[in-house]
């Protein structure tokens, strides 16, 4: 199975591709602050902290209403039987010239609910695909780790539909991008964009981890929305939105 990657197109674009713009803004009223529909997922980790003991549980899960802001055009719409399917890596270093899968060595627990599918690469990490539940107007799907190992971690947890469009299989969305929405432009398209929405990310205190991963595993792949992480490049898989977070495991 392809590894989790998460391109964002047209990033700093702020109108659309066509110049025929009195169509466009007539179907498409908004102020656009990226050229696409955005939509943003919230990621909650609980507790929420930088550094962890062993034995420690942390809750990883997104869970939020129909009601969804959109990055794209600022705007909250609500949007409804979208089959968001969380996927997630985690990296673990131990002060080593490499790094390890970091699900490998302690304990993930997904109910099955959540239709959990594992997966493996030697040059990334384990991994792990699900779908989140929709009842009742919220999004849903939790997740725990047990932790068992010491270490320095960086988590990053995305949603397969940026896995498909990066990796060409974007036919693969097929379901996804019949969706549709009241207020909803036809000329965007979705990105999706998985946020650490219960604190700081931690990533300042993990420079030369984020530099590794951007130079032995994404090949200068990685990218800031604002720029602001200079251990990252100009690449397309943006740190930010692609669900990044570091932490450290002590006995």
């Amino acid at each position: 199975m392809k590894i989790l990657l998460f391109t964002i197109l047209s990033i700093f674009a702020i109108g659309c591709c066509s110049d025929d713009s009195s169509d466009f803004e007539e179907n498409c009223p908004y102020d656009l602050a990226f050229a696409g529909h955005y939509i943003r997922i919230p990621i909650a980790i609980s507790p929420h902290k930088s550094v962890y003991s062993i034995g420690d549980t942390i809750s990883i899960s997104t869970v939020f209403s129909d009601s969804i802001y959109d990055l794209g055009t600022q705007q909250t719409f609500e949007i409804k039987n979208f089959p968001f399917q969380p996927t997630s890596l985690l990296y673990r270093f131990d002060g080593g010239a490499e790094h390890s899968s970091g699900y490998g060595p302690n304990e993930l627990h997904i109910d099955e609910i959540y239709n959990p599918r594992s997966f493996s690469s030697s040059m990334f990490a384990n991994g792990y695909r699900a779908d989140t539940r929709y009842t009742d107007g919220e999004y849903n799907f939790k997740s725990e780790l047990v932790l068992k190992e010491t270490g320095r971690y960086i988590l990053l947890f995305s949603d397969m539909y940026q896995d498909h469009n990066a990796s060409g299989n974007s036919d693969l969305n097929e379901e996804a991008d019949a969706i549709t929405f009241e207020g909803q432009c036809d000329a965007l398209k979705y990105f999706l964009c998985s946020m650490i929405d219960s604190g700081d990310a931690h990533l300042d205190d993990y420079e030369e981890e984020l530099i590794y991963l951007n130079e032995q595993v994404y090949r200068d792949n990685l990218g800031s929305v604002r720029g602001e992480f200079e251990a990252v490049g100009a690449g397309g898989i943006t740190i930010e939105w692609s669900g990044f977070f570091g932490f450290e495991v002590v006995e």
